[in-house]
């Protein structure tokens, strides 16, 4: 009963009830209520996305190379060893990953011209057409999240949260 009850209550009312409880534990509740709500946002987003991700049939691991080696740049390949740093993972388990990946076609592993020892992963085209598919399909989501509130506030928004992040990059929490 009381877990049906649970499912029907808002995000709001549940991220009032978490903070209401931190503050009865002593916690300040201006600081609990962005960062539950934060944490509350980011958890139901990555439900969005790990369901997003299975329904084009990609891991959330192969999405981690996909991601990287797009951001690296078209011109930019990376090592093994860089993408299984980037994705916090053992160079061993980053290894069949590529495999997989390289046989569903959507990368290519080619030696490194300058060191031979070396190999040089890159996206295919089939794979960068996944990878943009994919961040058109959450950008209409993401879009929506948004939709109530105002360009400025989507800015204003956005540079608080960056302002946090840089306070964490100088904390180095």
């Amino acid at each position: 009963m009381a877990r049906a009850r649970s499912a029907k209550r808002s995000e709001v009312e549940e991220v009032r009830r978490a903070v209401a409880a931190f503050v009865a534990a002593g916690a300040d509740e201006s600081v609990q209520r962005v960062t539950t709500a934060v944490h509350r946002l980011s958890r139901r987003l990555d439900q969005w996305y790990d369901r997003q991700l299975a329904d084009i049939d990609v891991s959330t691991g192969e999405w981690a190379v996909l991601s990287e080696l797009a951001r690296s740049g078209e011109d930019t390949p990376l090592t093994p060893s860089q993408l299984a740093a980037a994705a916090n993972v053992a160079p061993s388990s980053m290894t069949h990953r590529l495999d997989r990946m390289v046989e569903r076609g959507l990368i290519s592993r080619s030696p490194d011209p300058s060191n031979r020892t070396r190999v040089l992963v890159q996206l295919s085209d089939a794979g960068y057409a996944l990878y943009a598919a994919a961040i058109r399909e959450s950008d209409l989501v993401e879009a929506d999240l948004l939709e109530s509130l105002t360009d400025r506030e989507v800015d204003q928004l956005a540079e608080l949260l960056e302002k946090v992040l840089a306070g964490l990059d100088a904390a180095d929490l």
